[in-house]
C-alpha cells in the first residue's frame, strides 16, 4: 500500500503510549563486569544501584532489631556486648545476622535452655563463617602444636597489623582446618599501604615461624599459609609495583663493604623466600593470572621471594623475642579451645608483646630452612 496518494497520507495515526509504567528490576551478587554487556548496556538495564554491607553502626541497629525478637540473656543487651558483636560481625548482611540469632536460639533449646547467651551466638557466627565444629579430640602433642601455630598468627597480627583487632582464636577442627585465627580491621578500608600489606605477610607466616622456633620444623598445616603468602607477595610485585624493603647497612659495616653486604643479605632473603614460595602455578598476565606470571618471570619471582624472606625473618625474630609469651597464649588456648572477641584482645594485651629490633648483620638471627 502506498504511503500517500497526492497529499493524503494513508498511514494510520500511531497509537498513544499506554498509561501503564513497567519497570524491569534485577539483582545480582556478582560484579557487574561479570554479566553479559548486552544485559546492562543503556536501553536495557542501564541504571545500576550498589548496596553495600552494613557498617558497624548499622550492625548495632540490626542486632537490636533481631535480638528483640528472640529470647536471650540480659548480658547481650549491654552496650559493651552490642559493640563487640557489631565489631566481630564485619561483612555480615542483615540476613546473616538474623540467621546468627536464630541459630544461637536453636543451640540454647537443644541444651534445654529458653534463652541463648554470648557463647551460643559466637558459636553460631563461627559455624556460619568456618563450618560446623567436628567433634574430634586431637592427641595432646597435636593439640599443643596447633595452639602454637595459631598463637604465632595471633602474636604477629597483634604486633604488626595496625588498625586490626583479633576476633577469634581457635583449635577446634572445622572443615579441613585444625584451628584458625581471625583478625579484622576496626574500620572498613578500600586501599592499603605497602607497610600494611607487608604486615599481613608477617601475620601469614607467623605460624610457620612459631612452629620452627618451637619444634625445629613445620607441619603440613602451613600449606594454606604458604599459598596465601605466595599470592600476596606476587600481587605486591606484579600488580602493585611494591618492591622488597631496601637494606641499609651504613654505619654498621665498613663503608667499602656496604654494597657487598647489602647484596649478600638480599640474596639470603631470596633463598629463604624461594624455599617458601609455592611455585606450582604457571602462566602469564595475558592469561589473567598475575600470580603465575610473577612466578614465571625470574626478576619478579626474585623480588617476591625477597619480600617473603623479609617477612619470614621478621616473624621468626618476633617469635624468638616473645617465646615465653607466645607459649602462655598457647597454654590458654589449649585449656579453652576457642576464644572470641574482646577476650582474645585482652589475652594478647596482657602479654605485653615486644617488637624486636632486627640487626641484619647478626648471624644468629638468620633461619636455617
Amino acid at each position: 500500500m502506498p504511503q500517500r496518494i497526492g497529499k493524503l497520507p494513508l498511514r494510520l495515526t500511531p497509537p498513544k503510549p499506554r498509561s501503564e509504567q513497567i519497570y524491569f528490576i534485577g539483582a545480582t551478587n556478582v560484579p557487574l563486569d561479570a554479566l553479559d554487556p548486552a544485559l546492562i548496556r543503556p536501553g536495557r538495564m542501564g541504571r545500576h544501584i550498589w548496596f553495600r554491607t552494613p557498617t558497624k553502626e548499622d550492625r548495632v541497629d540490626i542486632f537490636d532489631l533481631y535480638l528483640r525478637k528472640v529470647e536471650h540473656e540480659p548480658d547481650l543487651d549491654t552496650e559493651r556486648r552490642r559493640d563487640e558483636l557489631a565489631r566481630i560481625a564485619i561483612g555480615y548482611s542483615p540476613a546473616m545476622i538474623e540467621q546468627v540469632c536464630s541459630m544461637a536460639l536453636t543451640y540454647a533449646h537443644s541444651d534445654g535452655r529458653m534463652q541463648f547467651g554470648w557463647t551460643d551466638i559466637v558459636e553460631a557466627m563461627t559455624t556460619i563463617e568456618s563450618g560446623t565444629a567436628v567433634r574430634v579430640e586431637y592427641v595432646p602433642a597435636e593439640t599443643r602444636a596447633t595452639a602454637i601455630h595459631e598463637a604465632g598468627h595471633a602474636v604477629a597480627s597483634h604486633v604488626y597489623m595496625k588498625g586490626v583487632l583479633s576476633t577469634r582464636l581457635s583449635i577446634r577442627k572445622r572443615g579441613y582446618s585444625l584451628g584458625h585465627h581471625q583478625a579484622i580491621e576496626t574500620e572498613e578500608r578500600f586501599s592499603h599501604w605497602r607497610s600494611e600489606a607487608f604486615a599481613k605477610l608477617i601475620w601469614t607466616l607467623g605460624a610457620m615461624a612459631a612452629e620452627r622456633v618451637f619444634y625445629g620444623e613445620n607441619t603440613d598445616g602451613v600449606g594454606g599459609d604458604v599459598q596465601s603468602a605466595t599470592a600476596a607477595a606476587a600481587w605486591m610485585v606484579g600488580a602493585c609495583g611494591m618492591a622488597p624493603e631496601p637494606v641499609d647497612l651504613r654505619g654498621k659495616v665498613p663503608a667499602n663493604k656496604v654494597a657487598e653486604r647489602e647484596e649478600e643479605i638480599m640474596e639470603r632473603f631470596n633463598k629463604i623466600g624461594a624455599q617458601i614460595l609455592n611455585r606450582s602455578s604457571s602462566g602469564s598476565f595475558m592469561q589473567g593470572d598475575p600470580v603465575a606470571a610473577v612466578l614465571a618471570d625470574p626478576g619478579k619471582r626474585r623480588a617476591a621471594a625477597q619480600i617473603v624472606g623479609q617477612a619470614y625473618l621478621t616473624a621468626q625474630c618476633l617469635v624468638e623475642a616473645n617465646r615465653d609469651k607466645l607459649e602462655a597464649i598457647a597454654d590458654e588456648l589449649v585449656m579453652r579451645r576457642e576464644i572470641y572477641g574482646d577476650e582474645v584482645v585482652e589475652l594478647l594485651d596482657r602479654q605485653r608483646l615486644r617488637k624486636p629490633t632486627i640487626d641484619l648483620t647478626d648471624p644468629t638471627i638468620w633461619p636455617k630452612l
